[in-house]
């Protein structure tokens, strides 16, 4: 094997080298971060998607007439669907983080209109023992919370349900998502499903029904989630980069300084390259093999070890109380590059530095 090979170098220098990939390894620590700083946001895609394809409305007055208008209007389009809600009644689910969250929840006046919603929505779902009085959750929702079919929920489980719900169906959505069903008398709420108009164009539809009604404030269009919830988990992302730009200064100067130790014992081979007429290039170009070298190794094993420790903790431990953490997020790899690109430019721009200088007069 010849000596400006890189895989000569981590041949002639194993434990050392061992030892260095893994301090590299430990930089995966931001990676792992980034999963569970984004969880509470990935918990909403779900949601995020359903209001793409939905608006929600919500009679905001005493005065019926303007919102009793604006679905009269809608209902006699053929390019929406319109659902009036019964009383808002819900609870939380326990996120990752300890916290409580809210959810996804509706509450439909007849079980024919909880079909029409599932079909929009393409939401599996057993229809059979459904009635008004029956609760439906997601199957993470139900996870979490520990319910089985035939439990129940009342007043004495959470303020904000006010009537007696049984558990009948549990749906495969991919998400935390809580329906009830209720012969509700009083509407005060609606959902209005894009039949052939949907985003953008659905949105635009609905406000310009608001903007033709005597009194537009009398009626609340919910503007969706995405921007809402981006905002609140806003402060977790700032907080997590900051973190991170710490911590990847930190692995830099502590594995920089490891190197140093392993470079300063090489210090007399580089002098012979360049008393023998070695070009700086090829040195430059043996020192950044090298150092690559041992990060893409770092980088595959590491890869290896976090998407297998990812899968065995989501279906060991996160998954039987319906709790997930995504293997891959945006966030998360960004900034695992990030921290990568701290520690190792430096890292090559400082030992080609070294390297250069060293001269065999002085030994």
């Amino acid at each position: 094997m010849k000596p400006f090979s890189a895989m000569y170098f981590l041949k002639e220098n194993k434990k050392r080298c061992i030892l260095l990939i893994l301090m590299i390894f430990l930089s995966f620590g931001v990676y792992l971060g980034g999963l569970y700083v984004t969880n509470p946001m990935d918990n909403w895609e779900l949601s995020i998607k359903y209001y793409e394809d939905i608006v929600s409305i919500n009679r905001i007055s005493t005065e019926e007439e303007d919102y009793n208008s604006l679905l009269e209007e809608a209902k006699k389009d053929d390019r929406v669907t319109v659902l009036e809600l019964g009383t808002y009644q819900g609870f939380s689910w326990e996120s990752i983080m300890g916290f409580d969250s809210g959810q996804c929840t509706f509450t439909f006046r007849s079980v024919e209109d909880f079909k029409i919603f599932c079909e929009h929505l393409d939401i599996e779902c057993d229809f059979d023992s459904l009635k008004s009085g029956s609760m439906i959750m997601s199957e993470k929702f139900a996870k979490n919370q520990g319910y089985s079919i035939g439990d129940k929920v009342d007043k004495d489980t959470c303020d904000t349900i006010y009537d007696e719900f049984t558990l009948d169906a549990v749906t495969k959505e991919d998400g935390y998502t809580l329906y009830f069903i209720l012969d509700d008398e009083e509407s005060t709420s609606a959902v209005i499903l894009g039949n052939t108009i949907k985003g953008a164009e659905l949105y635009s539809y609905v406000y310009k029904l608001q903007s033709e009604l005597k009194d537009t404030k009398s009626v609340f269009i919910y503007p969706g989630l995405r921007g809402e919830l981006e905002a609140q988990f806003e402060t977790f992302n700032i907080i997590y980069i900051f973190i991170v730009i710490l911590l990847s200064v930190i692995l830099a100067i502590t594995i920089n300084a490891a190197f140093v130790g392993m470079y300063q014992r090489r210090e007399f081979e580089f002098s012979v390259y360049r008393a023998i007429g070695i070009s700086k290039k090829r040195i430059i170009g043996k020192l950044v093999k090298e150092l690559l070298l041992i990060d893409i190794i770092a980088l595959l094993i590491g890869t290896v070890v976090v998407l297998i420790g990812l899968y065995l903790f989501n279906n060991l431990v996160l998954y039987p109380v319906g709790k997930y953490l995504r293997y891959f997020e945006p966030l998360a790899i960004y900034n695992m590059i990030l921290c990568n690109v701290i520690i190792i430019v430096p890292l090559i721009v400082t030992r080609c530095k070294k390297m250069l200088k060293a001269d065999v007069c002085e030994y």
